[in-house]
């Protein structure tokens, strides 16, 4: 054989390109399987970050409220220091597509040194807006027209939503508490939310308050 003609045949050629084109699909086929097990495993991460941040500031705000009825936006002296309803409450504050489904006064606010010029107490509500929980929070519990409002996603991907109130022994739909003739004079002893989430798994929270007895 004539060592300036040697090389490769047309079947060598034609295998090796076979066998490159094999191993492109297999390593193809092994990286979009880790970028889908990547992403399942971080989509995994947030949902489970998501509920345990909830969790916890859920935990903290019905562990500290306070019967404590606020002044409304207009002025006007308020009679109620907590309200609920599983099927919205009348007259809250927001967008008209809101669901406002508990409104409440805490304490235990930070302000470290007393720098800002505000006490302890914080009015909060939990509204339902599209497919979200949102907690909306006020600086100071006696508001005004203009006083902003801050607000922080607890759950997100929310198909349905529930809430009961757990008065004396036993459970119901809507409570409110205040001063106010016809009003219970205490707080709920748990607040219990529901949540069926879009992929048709089930959330549920029991929260105790200062009500419950030790």
């Amino acid at each position: 054989m004539n060592p300036s003609r040697a090389g490769f045949s047309l079947v060598e050629v034609l295998v090796s390109v076979m066998l490159f084109s094999i191993i492109g699909v297999i390593s193809t086929g092994m990286l979009t399987a880790s970028l889908t097990a990547r992403d399942i495993n971080q989509a995994s991460a947030d949902r489970a970050e998501m509920i345990d941040r909830a969790r916890l500031l859920m935990r903290e705000d019905f562990g500290q409220l306070v019967n404590r009825p606020v002044r409304l936006s207009d002025g006007r002296n308020g009679e109620i220091g907590f309200a609920g309803s599983t099927s919205g409450l009348a007259g809250s504050t927001g967008r008209a597509s809101d669901l406002t489904l508990i409104a409440f006064t805490r304490a235990g606010r930070p302000n470290p040194g007393a720098l800002q010029p505000r006490g302890s107490l914080q009015y909060v509500e939990y509204v339902r807006t599209g497919d979200r929980l949102i907690r909306r929070s006020w600086a100071y519990p006696d508001r005004q027209f203009e006083t902003p409002a801050s607000e922080f996603a607890l759950l997100s991907n929310v198909d349905s939503l529930d809430v009961d109130f757990l008065n004396l022994n036993s459970w119901v739909t809507a409570m409110a508490s205040g001063s106010d003739q016809g009003q219970a004079t205490s707080l709920p002893r748990a607040v219990r939310l529901r949540a069926e989430m879009t992929d048709e798994t089930d959330l549920e929270f029991v929260l105790l308050t200062p009500e419950f007895p030790s």
